[in-house]
């Protein structure tokens, strides 16, 4: 009876084991259903994104393949003699080339050529027309950046004040260099030599003495190589080299002058005879002076008298009289009336000089 019950209690307990194993393994493929069906889910909403590329894609394709139709039409309906043409086009182009860099072969070869002129010694008048050139040109610009704020007139009158200014120091420099011995001073306008007495005159007397009879005549030979430079001749014109800007000198005076011993008149008349006969003096030695022209053609020099008005020296000093005793050589420089009269270069005096022979400058 035991031994009955057992063997059923055993059976029993290999069904309940072998249900719980079904239910399990039945629950385990209803949780993959789940799974897969909640994959299925999320899968399928994506395939919209990539289509729609592909379908963007397909259009951009078609698009293109469109097109290439379309130039595979255009090039087979091409005329024959476009295609011609722009092949011709092509050789002229080249054939101009070609004769462009021959044109520049030919242009360096030339530039070779004058600088192995110039190198080979003989070309000197050739380098001294470039710098001529040069400095013109260098001369042209600072004009033109002048005249935008200065006045011609005045920017002319200045050039002729610093020219005389130069001029005056390079000649008292050349008459001190030669003899010590001579006074000579400048004025303080910048306009005049002043060669005090020194025994140039004796007190009264119209002639100079001796010994400056002799300073006067080394004078005039220094003036005579000093003022070509400024002064106008229609044979030999005006030098470029050294007067540029074309400054003139319009007067040269040989002014005398007296101490204040004596009446006025008589001094004014001595003070011109002093003039004169200096002026007798230098063209004398120099009779080339003579010849020295203004822009206008007039003899240069000329003389005046100024008796004791216009004193350099204090008379009560021991050497006053005597150095009041003396002769100025004053420079009048050419200023012009007006813009026309203005001369651009050496080459335009003689343009300004038929403009101030007509009238026009007034």
């Amino acid at each position: 009876m035991r031994a009955s019950f057992r063997l059923r209690r055993e059976e029993e307990e290999e069904e309940s084991v072998f249900i719980s194993m079904t239910d399990m393994t039945v629950g385990f493929l209803f949780i993959v259903i789940i799974l897969l069906a909640f994959f299925a889910t999320q899968i399928a909403p994506g395939e919209t994104v990539p289509k729609l590329l592909l379908d963007e894609r397909d259009e951009q394709v078609a698009l293109l393949q469109e097109r290439l139709l379309i130039y595979r039409d255009l090039v087979a309906d091409a005329d024959e003699d476009v295609i011609v043409a722009l092949q011709n086009r092509i050789h002229d182009l080249t054939d101009q080339n070609r004769a462009l860099g021959e044109q520049l072969d030919n242009q360096q070869s030339t530039l070779a050529a004058l600088r192995t002129e110039l190198d080979a010694g003989p070309a000197d008048d050739l380098r001294l027309k470039i710098r001529q050139l040069r400095s013109e040109i260098d001369r042209l610009h600072q004009l033109l950046r002048r005249s935008e704020t200065e006045n011609p007139i005045a920017r002319y009158n200045t050039l002729a004040a610093e020219e005389l200014a130069e001029l005056l120091t390079r000649i008292q420099s050349r008459v001190r260099a030669i003899d010590d011995q001579i006074e000579v001073d400048i004025s303080r306008n910048n306009d005049a030599l002043q060669f005090r007495g020194d025994g140039l005159f004796l007190s009264g007397a119209s002639s100079p003495s001796g010994t400056g009879r002799a300073k006067m005549q080394l004078i005039a030979s220094i003036l005579n190589e000093e003022i070509r430079c400024f002064t106008y001749n229609i044979e030999q014109g005006l030098n470029a080299l050294c007067n540029p800007d074309a400054i003139t000198i319009d007067a040269i005076q040989i002014e005398g002058h007296t101490d204040s011993v004596g009446e006025d008149i008589p001094n004014m008349e001595l003070g011109a005879r002093r003039g004169s006969s200096i002026y007798e003096v230098m063209i004398s030695e120099t009779n080339e002076l003579l010849e020295f022209r203004n822009i206008q053609g007039m003899p240069i020099l000329s003389v005046a008298g100024y008796g004791e008005g216009r004193p350099i020296s204090d008379e009560a000093l021991p050497s006053g009289k005597d150095a009041n005793r003396r002769i100025d050589i004053r420079f009048i420089m050419y200023a012009p009336v007006n813009e026309a009269t203005i001369p651009l270069n050496v080459d335009d005096l003689e343009r300004v000089r038929e403009l101030i022979g007509a009238g026009a400058a007034e």
